[in-house]
């Protein structure tokens, strides 16, 4: 149970942020953008996981173990670095997709102030690429998947909902990183398990 509190916290400060800037933008998550956003994630974690449950039918487990840490310590350093990657975001060669990774109001295609539920799916889309590969590496190490993608679903929703709370009510200026939080959350998981 340890290791599905420390895969789905990891997993959930990407959201946690982006509705923070979001938030503090002045844009509003309506709670069914917060739930699409999180169900999405949960879908995108899920499928990773049960793909790789199937890969690990034909792979020794030694060999699964091996691959889990290695993805788990890989996107935990690249979540310690984020800060200076999101700085890079900014060039303009950059796909939007990676763009709206990295500052999450640019979700807001039709400036409406408020993130419709199509425009969820896309931002939950774009947040969710490091879902995948952490339900690769949670896959490959046989973790149970029904409460690990019940717990995805309401931690997606509280993160969401919490974050938009504080930019709503806190003056935020600047760019705020706590994806070392997750980074340091994913390697521990990595040699815990």
């Amino acid at each position: 149970m340890l290791e599905i509190i420390l895969l789905i916290t990891a997993v959930s400060v990407d959201g946690f942020v982006s509705a923070i800037g979001i938030s503090s933008a002045g844009i509003k998550i309506p709670w069914c953008s917060a739930i699409v956003i999180s169900l999405t994630g949960t879908l995108f974690l899920g499928t990773a996981v049960f793909f790789s449950d199937y890969i690990a039918e034909f792979i020794p487990e030694q060999i699964c173990s091996g691959i889990s840490t290695a993805i788990l310590v890989m996107l935990g350093i690249l979540n310690l670095f984020h800060g200076s990657i999101s700085r890079k975001s900014n060039e303009k060669s950059c796909p939007k997709a990676v763009k709206m990774y990295f500052d999450g109001t640019q979700a807001d295609k039709d400036l409406s102030k408020s993130i419709s539920c199509a425009e969820a799916v896309i931002l939950a889309a774009a947040l969710s690429a490091d879902s995948l590969v952490t339900g690769m590496g949670a896959g490959l190490d046989g973790m149970d998947i029904i409460p690990l993608l019940l717990f995805s679903a309401v931690s997606g929703v509280i993160s969401i909902c919490s974050g938009t709370y504080i930019g709503r009510h806190i003056i935020f200026t600047g760019k705020l990183n706590l994806q070392w939080i997750g980074g340091i959350l994913l390697i521990l998981l990595a040699f815990t398990k």
